[in-house]
């Protein structure tokens, strides 16, 4: 293949071009360094021959690029998102967040694997084609949103407004990495996202904690809340909540079984001596794949600082992400919510929406999900690891229900490269790989 001759040539410069983006902050939670992502982003495609555009959103821009080709008519529609998480804690990373330093055959840097590297190594795959044979096998269009990791809020009205622009014939979201077996994963749809936020107030200030007999504590009343919602025993108590939940089919089943679940390897990476409850092989895979969930990720009262102060917090907060099965509807599930707390005597905790996703799912028969298996079985050595659903959350339903498109989330990040966590990581090795696999895509992907 004449791609691998270029990216031989070109590795050193291909690899810089990644430091290079690594380098700029992007963080969407915070609004660092969108703007100037997004326009960098632009010049690496503008540079590589993709002709690219920064396009204005109710939210942060969108970089956008079509390449055409001769050899099909098909079209590849490829998404994947230039915003990372914050990189707190700071102090945890052994060098800094943005320096994309190699460290032990490691590049460490924020966004390293989540998801700038897939982003470059698809990019390079086309940059190859255009500089070898002059056109990719099919038409490519590229949509990287700046939003991913805020819930992709305004990706939907972006989607829906520009329908005929992303026409394709079957998308790649390209935001994923390897199993932690070493083998190539392929998702075939995603959980949806509820993300909320609980709010309580009492007092108008702080007050000195001797007024705890007459005064109401929000701190209190946010974890009494809470612990209406996921009592002990793990199923969300919220009734209508499992109402709408989908079973799954016999074939999803047969390819959870066919998952290898490296149970020692990831308790060991994880820090954990067992899983929630004790569940072990299938049964914790169907878990994580099939489970609604409610999860705290975050609470704030009162006095969190060094020693003691005796004090009677005036407000309480807690953050929780809700990760929604098909045929779940954020919408529907946030009423149930502010109807379960009324009900139980919250009306004084608030509820504010932070974000929402539906689920979504593609049969594994989908030309575009061939292609992938077939690309990662000959790029890897080794038959993908398909899940009939992932364990996490993304914007797929904005192709597959606004643009009525299979897709497929995969990529070439290295297993259990620390995405959101501190001493995130990428591998020259991995990056070169996921230029390939890229490439093998495109290549099956015309003929099916």
């Amino acid at each position: 293949m004449s791609v691998i001759k270029h990216l031989e040539s070109t590795k050193s410069e291909y690899i810089e071009s990644f430091r290079k983006f690594l380098r700029q902050p992007s963080i969407s939670a915070k609004g660092v360094g969108i703007e100037e992502c997004a326009r960098l982003l632009k010049d690496i495609m503008d540079e590589w021959g993709i002709d690219a555009e920064v396009l204005p959103t109710d939210g942060n821009p969108v970089v956008y690029a079509t390449v055409e080709s001769k050899k099909s008519e098909k079209t590849l529609l490829v998404y994947s998102h230039y915003d990372v998480q914050p990189p707190e804690p700071l102090e945890e990373w052994i060098s800094q967040p943005f320096e994309a330093k190699t460290v032990e055959g490691r590049i460490i840097a924020r966004g390293a694997a989540d998801a700038k590297g897939n982003i470059i190594a698809f990019l390079k795959a086309v940059e190859s084609y255009l500089k070898t044979e002059g056109e990719p096998p099919v038409n490519v269009k590229f949509l990287f949103e700046g939003e991913e990791e805020i819930g992709s809020p305004h990706l939907p009205s972006f989607v829906e407004s520009h329908r005929d622009m992303l026409s394709a014939d079957g998308v790649v979201c390209w935001d994923g990495g390897l199993h932690p077996s070493g083998r190539p994963s392929i998702s075939l749809g995603v959980k949806g996202m509820l993300y909320v936020e609980l709010r309580c107030r009492g007092a108008r200030t702080d007050l000195h904690s001797s007024q705890a007999p007459i005064i109401v504590n929000p701190a209190w009343r946010i974890v009494w809340a809470l612990n209406t919602i996921k009592p002990p025993g793990g199923r969300i108590a919220v009734r209508g909540w499992y109402d709408d939940v989908r079973p799954p089919t016999e074939e999803e089943l047969k390819l959870l079984s066919e998952i290898p679940f490296e149970e020692e390897i990831l308790k060991k990476e994880l820090g954990v001596k067992e899983f929630l409850d004790g569940v072990k092989g299938l049964e914790a895979l169907k878990r994580l794949v099939y489970e609604p969930t409610a999860n705290i990720a975050g609470m704030s009262s009162g006095y969190t600082g060094v020693g003691s102060k005796t004090v009677l917090p005036c407000e309480a907060m807690a953050k929780i992400d809700f990760r929604l099965v098909v045929d779940q509807d954020p919408y529907r599930l946030l009423k149930l919510l502010r109807k379960h707390l009324d009900e139980g005597g919250f009306r004084d905790v608030e509820i504010v929406e932070l974000g929402t996703l539906l689920p979504s799912r593609t049969p594994p028969s989908a030309p575009i999900a061939q292609a992938s298996m077939k690309a990662s079985e000959k790029v890897y050595g080794m038959k993908p690891v398909v899940y009939p659903n992932s364990a996490g959350s993304g914007p797929d339903f904005v192709f597959t229900k606004i643009l009525g498109l299979h897709s497929v989330w995969t990529g070439c990040s290295p297993p259990l490269a620390k995405a959101h966590a501190p001493n995130e990581f990428n591998t020259v090795e991995h990056m070169v790989k996921g230029v390939l696999y890229a490439a093998e895509i495109m290549e099956n992907f015309r003929y099916l």
